[in-house]
């Protein structure tokens, strides 16, 4: 098949997938106050570290990522307290433990890896090509997801954000409401060893989690009511929210890797668009290639398998 139809056969494709809703905002342009409705987004989520030269590499070019999936990614990154990294937060350690967890791993998997809607964790840059073919899958196999409607407003010192509880009808059980706060342009202190820019990317501050049965938690951030979280806004100028309905640690327990993704995930962001401050697009490509290869597969696929149930 010609390159040519190739392209036009993946534009098709990607234009006919259904849009997240998340919704991205200009940091002039906010004016203290947005709903978003959504759900089918994509949960990406990526273990980084301050002082790693690959990853410091590839951050910014994971912003441009994101927005090339029109916001079809809600992608979160998670910095050890090792002692090294800049950053470390409470709140990331608690992800990075449910994702150990899961995974029956003893340790910390390597810098950077990836996780795509809790599948299996991708390690190193050289994984790319198979996060792409998760996420991929992941778009391909959502048939229904969680319809979730979050608020956000900020006053001088904090931002809130509401999640609309779920109805009787809609309650899962062993499953909660996560809110993640994400903070986008996290300088970097000086006297910390890093061998990129002088700020990162996607770095979780805080999160609060609302179980649908059990206690309610709060890390780095405040729980004001149910389903309703505040973070404060001291230095946070550029930030997003994601909001996951997922399966409690204790829920996970009985579930296998291939059946405990989230039911639902949908951001909201106050970002300036990383599409303007790059005007390379060294990852976009290499994404698109192999984002095509899968997609022809699995166009390829059907007729074969119709051909079998014939025969």
């Amino acid at each position: 098949m010609g390159a040519t139809r190739t392209a036009i056969i993946l534009c098709c494709i990607l234009l006919m997938m259904p849009f997240a809703n998340a919704r991205s905002i200009e940091p002039d342009e906010w004016d203290g106050w947005a709903v978003v409705e959504g759900g089918y987004s994509i949960l990406v989520e990526e273990f980084t570290a301050t002082w790693c030269p690959r990853c410091a590499e590839i951050d910014p070019d994971l912003g441009i990522v994101a927005e090339a999936h029109g916001k079809r990614i809600a992608m979160v990154s998670y910095h050890p307290d090792d002692g090294i990294d800049a950053f470390g937060p409470d709140a990331a350690q608690h992800r990075l433990q449910r994702l150990i967890n899961q995974h029956n791993n003893t340790s910390t998997p390597g810098y950077p890896s990836f996780v795509v809607n809790n599948g299996v964790i991708r390690e190193d840059v050289s994984s790319w090509p198979d996060v792409t073919s998760d996420i991929l899958r992941a778009e391909s196999n959502q048939r229904a997801y969680t319809k979730l409607t979050v608020t956000a407003q900020t006053n001088e010192t904090h931002l809130t954000v509401t999640v609309m509880p779920p109805k009787g009808n809609e309650i899962v059980n062993d499953t909660q409401y996560t809110i993640l706060f994400v903070e986008h342009k996290k300088t970097i202190p000086e006297g910390f060893d890093n061998p990129g820019e002088k700020h990162r990317d996607r770095v979780l501050v805080g999160l609060a989690e609302f179980p649908m049965e059990g206690e309610m938690l709060a890390i780095d951030a405040s729980i004001e009511a149910p389903f309703v979280a505040s973070y404060p806004l001291q230095n946070l100028e550029e930030w997003s929210v994601i909001v996951v309905h997922e399966y409690t640690e204790e829920g996970l327990e009985n579930r296998s890797i291939m059946n405990s993704q989230p039911l639902g995930v949908v951001e909201l962001a106050v970002q300036s668009t990383a599409l303007e401050e790059k005007t390379e697009l060294p990852v976009i490509l290499p994404i698109m290639v192999f984002l095509a290869v899968g997609i022809l597969g699995l166009v390829n696929l059907q007729p074969k398998e119709k051909v079998r149930e014939e025969e």
